[in-house]
């Protein structure tokens, strides 16, 4: 196992963000990249060196003299979520950058459309289940097995907690768009999610799914990433919510065990 060791000594929480390439997780580090200290997991390697590249340092007096080491908020990972030693890979390296993780967003997604009655599509099922569903769940189970299962009044003391990227998808059914698969597999993260949080709690560990509309399409990424941020400063667990249309009815709490005014959350440019 990779040793571990804290490279940053602000008062940032860290985020281990699943899904950085994407378009949650490329407005997350925009908009958040003060708020949070991130370890991004990228899917490929240009991703990930594009972040290399803007974070590298030059002294304008000096351009040739070796750039000192840099002292980043973004530390990028790059993994295979199909690749079923992935999640402890991803743990290990998150948790050598920064020597522990606040929180855990699970942004990655894999869509696949097509029918319940095409046989090829059932074919492919299975690899969109376990990019959208079991990969995320693993990532979160090896945070907790590798750093957060000894010190459940830390993990208290730290609000640290997970934070799944459900959809509305997970609760309606779309006539003739082909998302059964995208739809079951939202659904099963939501309901994993409930389920994780009875089971983490006794750690200190929160567990909630955040399940908004089409965005930018429906509701804004501001607003997306609005109730991210209040989730992850609450004390709830064990929530779906949901952001919609309209935002001053956006939110839906589910049998939430837990409830606690949370600070609010800038997302402007």
């Amino acid at each position: 196992m990779t040793d571990r060791k804290a490279v940053a000594t602000d008062d940032a929480r860290v985020c281990l963000l699943l899904g950085a390439g994407g378009r949650l997780g490329r407005n997350f580090c925009r908009y958040l990249g003060t708020r949070y200290r991130i370890a991004a997991v990228y899917r490929t390697a240009g991703d990930a060196d594009a972040v290399r590249r803007q974070e590298r340092v030059i002294d304008p007096l000096a351009p040739d003299r070796p750039p000192p080491e840099p002292r980043t908020h973004f530390y990028p990972i790059v993994a295979d979520l199909a690749d079923p030693y992935s999640a402890r890979r991803i743990a290990e390296l998150a948790l050598a950058a920064f020597g522990h993780i606040d929180l855990v967003v699970n942004a990655a997604v894999h869509y696949d459309l097509g029918p319940g009655t095409s046989t090829a599509f059932l074919e492919r099922l299975p690899y969109q289940l376990v990019i959208n569903v079991v990969r995320p769940l693993q990532v979160a189970v090896e945070v907790y097995r590798q750093s957060w299962q000894a010190t459940p009044e830390e993990n208290r003391r730290n609000r640290r907690n997970v934070i799944n990227l459900s959809s509305v998808a997970a609760f309606n059914v779309y006539p003739d768009s082909g998302r059964l698969g995208y739809s079951a597999g939202k659904a099963a993260l939501t309901m994993a999610s409930r389920h994780l949080a009875s089971e983490l709690e006794p750690a200190g560990i929160r567990v909630n799914a955040l399940a908004p509309n089409t965005f930018p399409g429906i509701v804004s990424v501001q607003q997306v990433l609005a109730a991210l941020c209040d989730l992850d400063s609450g004390s709830t667990t064990g929530e779906v919510r949901v952001v919609d249309r309209d935002s001053t009815d956006s939110i839906r709490r589910e049998e939430t065990k837990k409830k606690g005014d949370s600070a609010p959350c800038r997302t402007e440019p």
